[in-house]
């Protein structure tokens, strides 16, 4: 009896677990979107350009990518892809 207890908690924990997973994706692709909506309607840019700029000289892109994916949580081909078009 205490097994099958343990495996339905481990079980229900495995599915939590996915649905996690799957918001923090959903949320990420939000992000990426709306960084793009932004820079389409003209929202004044983020001073973060600024600091990513000023990485990329100093320290180079991955330097930056990283910077950017602590701050804006984007997954690797996303802030890629952000740094990449920083002008």
């Amino acid at each position: 009896m205490d097994y099958l207890i343990l495996f339905v908690i481990v079980l229900y924990m495995l599915v939590l677990t996915s649905k996690i997973d799957s918001l923090q994706k959903r949320i990420t692709r939000m992000n990426s979107n709306l960084i793009k909506i932004a820079n389409q309607v003209g929202v004044p840019k983020d001073p973060l350009d600024d600091e990513l700029r000023s990485i990329i000289e100093k320290n180079g892109k991955i330097k930056a990518i990283k910077k950017l994916r602590e701050v804006t949580g984007l997954e690797l081909k996303e802030a890629k892809d952000y740094v990449d078009n920083l002008k």
